[in-house]
């Protein structure tokens, strides 16, 4: 079961403790990519391995306790690792689901299984609804759709094969950290409230970028590094901090690909996934 990864240029938060699960969540934008996750499940000791590592990897957990299976093992082979802002948590969680629900055809189950799994281990707060969507996607309520009244829009993207996304990823991130902190929140909210209406009046991904540098560097999210390199790329679509990872991610035209390639040192090539 295949689950692409999402990077999100910018959002914001709504955790209102009084709100059911599936209401708290972000509004933002983000595009999926053709690299992700495939996920397996067998019989097994209840074991799950993340590239063949061992691992107990929480969201992938709570999906399992939701469903109270036994004897299984699972298995998450990724393009990218976890922690690094690319939506990797949410993709394992969202593919775990699918799978334990595709023989009742409860799509909608599924994503609200990974939807509460990424909220309760404090992970992601809406990589799940735009990997389920796929493409470039904006989500103007928080939350699950179909839960209440939800806009998620599946933005059209002219002559596609002409763009790359191209990914270095700089380091770990705990996303919980940011996402569970006030400061942060404070600051997340007040720079993203007015950007998705800005997104709205001009849907497209030369916007989109700008949007997401704007964001990363005026929340103080993106290092010193970070902003140098999108810098860097200022000849490309746009360049921007993966979030929320010490990630950068530029989106180029095909002829400005070595050029992107030759800045960066361990660049990841991949297309919008739709």
């Amino acid at each position: 079961m295949f689950v692409p990864s999402h990077i999100t240029g910018f959002f914001k938060i709504y955790k209102d403790s009084n709100k059911n699960i599936l209401q708290i969540g972000s509004i933002g934008a983000g595009i999926t990519l053709n690299k992700g996750v495939d996920t397996t499940i067998t019989k097994g000791d209840n074991e799950i391995y993340f590239n063949n590592k061992k691992i107990n990897l929480r969201p992938t957990i709570e999906v399992i306790n939701q469903c109270n299976i036994d004897n299984y093992k699972i298995s998450h082979k990724s393009d990218f690792p976890l922690s690094s802002g690319l939506g990797v948590s949410g993709a394992c969680a969202l593919g775990v689901a699918n799978l334990l629900n595709k023989d009742n055809n409860k799509n909608n189950n599924s994503l609200e299984m990974a939807h509460i799994s990424e909220v309760k281990c404090g992970t992601g707060l809406g990589d799940v609804i735009a990997q389920r969507t796929k493409g470039f996607v904006v989500r103007e309520l928080p939350g699950v759709p179909n839960f209440k009244t939800q806009k998620v829009q599946k933005i059209s993207i002219k002559n596609i094969d002409n763009y790359n996304v191209v990914v270095e990823i700089l380091g770990k991130k705990e996303t919980s950290q940011i996402i569970n902190n006030p400061q942060w929140i404070e600051k997340i909210n007040k720079i993203g409230d007015e950007l998705l209406l800005k997104l709205l009046k001009n849907p497209t991904l030369h916007n989109f970028m700008d949007l997401s540098y704007y964001f990363a560097k005026n929340t103080g999210l993106a290092t010193d590094k970070i902003i140098n390199i999108c810098n860097d790329l200022n000849f490309t679509v746009g360049a921007s901090q993966a979030m929320l990872g010490n990630t950068v991610f530029c989106i180029c035209e095909n002829k400005d690909l070595n050029d992107v390639l030759s800045i960066l040192n361990n660049p990841i090539i991949c297309k919008i996934y739709q």
